[in-house]
């Protein structure tokens, strides 16, 4: 790729956008002591197909600076914004791989509103598609709740900090009667990689469980929280309804576990519900009812779901000291009632892929003002995130993020950085058994 050019009649012209002069010396190259030699070349033709034009004026910036620009500020934490991914832009450690002299904020700017971000998709497939053959070849004899969660994905939605100028945003009082600006991201996260399988900026307006909609695939099991709770929602689990309704007797396309509200006001309760017996193992994961029933209210009857047979999980569980309640509905009529319980606690997986991603992903904010840009960068960010997982075989994580920062920094060789990863993996693991002993005998004694 070192020796790829921009076209010399459609190339940057200006000090914004770079110089067409400067674009013939050199292209824009991957940082491969991150993303490691045989990754580049995995990379290498669908970055080609990056290299296309979006004008402004009589200024031109290419996909692939941007991707490349976007992929060094996802190793470099303390860019975030665009000016601070200008100033980058200018160091000699960003100029080895770029083809332009400089990315102007205004010009980058520019370019998020017409950047059509679904081209960065063909990338993420390529590896995810690679990720999949890499823990296929070292996979292990999985058991049950192994196999299911590897078919099990966690969504919900979270707000990002937005300027008020951003149209698509929402304004929000606080409990201090100030007015915030937020951008809501929706993700779709598989519990068993920890990677997003879809990431959504949301029409204006748009519900989570409507956003939800748009991107169910089959053979999955979907965690929802109670904020989900819609009947359009479960009856896009189904086949299309044949008239008015779904047949009762059709396999779903895909599953879900979702968080009701307790009976009562706008949460109905099934109706005809038969009871399940439960088992001493059911018992023991907290599970106090376990039953099979319809939904017979109007809103059920109007959406498909009158004679749709779905099963009510009751779990009881303790809280800092006080005892709650969930009430979890689901298709899943074939594992048992703590295989329920069990998978909804992996929604939690949603919420930490959150924490990491505004933490150490560059998204406490947003540095972009429109949607597509918003998403482009968010793709970077998970193609970023594939490869850590590629190139190390570790699941992302702070203190991989953290070392691979230092690689990419040049205070340190990918080769250095192995051995303290595999020693802070192995004091994880450590610790991670040594909790699960804990909650076991403290569960053995209560």
């Amino acid at each position: 790729m070192s020796g790829r050019k921009a076209d010399k009649k459609q190339g940057d012209t200006g000090e914004r956008g770079g110089s067409a002069k400067h674009s013939d010396q050199k292209g824009s190259r991957l940082p491969d002591k991150v993303i490691g030699g045989k990754y580049v070349r995995l990379l290498e033709k669908q970055l080609k197909q990056l290299r296309d034009a979006s004008a402004h004026g009589n200024r031109r910036l290419f996909l692939d600076e941007v991707f490349v620009a976007y992929l060094l500020a996802f190793f470099n934490p303390v860019v975030r914004s665009l000016r601070t991914l200008e100033d980058l832009s200018q160091t000699p450690q960003a100029q080895k791989h770029l083809s332009t002299p400089k990315i102007c904020r205004s010009t980058l700017s520019d370019f998020n509103q017409c950047v059509d971000p679904d081209r960065l998709a063909p990338i993420m497939d390529a590896l995810r598609r690679r990720l999949s053959i890499r823990q296929a070849e070292h996979g292990r004899t999985a058991d049950d709740l192994t196999s299911v969660l590897k078919r099990t994905v966690a969504v919900d939605g979270t707000f990002l900090h937005a300027v008020a100028d951003v149209s698509w945003a929402m304004a929000n009082t606080n409990n201090h009667n100030a007015v915030r600006y937020r951008a809501r991201l929706d993700a779709h996260v598989n519990v068993s990689t920890w990677l997003p399988e879809a990431l959504v900026v949301p029409d204006p307006g748009q519900s989570e469980s409507a956003s939800a909609i748009q991107h169910i695939q089959p053979g999955r099991i979907y965690l929802y929280d109670r904020g989900y709770m819609r009947f359009e929602l479960l009856a896009a689990h189904y086949p299309e309804p044949v008239g008015s309704r779904i047949d009762a007797t059709s396999e779903p396309q895909s599953h879900f576990v979702i968080r009701f509200k307790p009976v009562g006001s706008n949460s109905s309760e099934l109706s005809d519900a038969a009871d399940r017996p439960l088992s001493d193992d059911d018992r023991a994961a907290g599970v106090t009812g376990d039953r099979i029933g319809c939904f017979r209210s109007s809103i059920a009857r109007r959406k498909g779901l009158h004679d749709v047979s779905l099963r009510e999980v009751v779990v009881e569980f303790e809280d800092q000291g006080e005892q709650k309640t969930l009430r979890l509905m689901t298709n899943l009529m074939d594992v048992p009632a703590r295989t329920i319980a069990m998978l909804y606690r992996y929604r939690w997986q949603v919420e930490l892929f959150f924490r990491w991603f505004k933490t150490f992903g560059n998204f406490g904010h947003l540095i972009c003002h429109s949607r597509e840009g918003v998403l482009a960068h968010l793709y970077v960010s998970i193609i970023g995130m594939l490869l850590m997982y590629l190139h190390t075989g570790y699941r992302p994580s702070k203190y991989l993020f953290v070392m691979l920062s230092q690689v990419a920094a040049g205070g340190a060789t990918l080769e250095d950085i192995m051995p303290i990863l595999r020693e802070r993996e192995r004091q994880s693991a450590v610790a991670r058994a040594s909790a699960a002993r804990r909650r076991a005998k403290k569960k053995a004694q209560g």
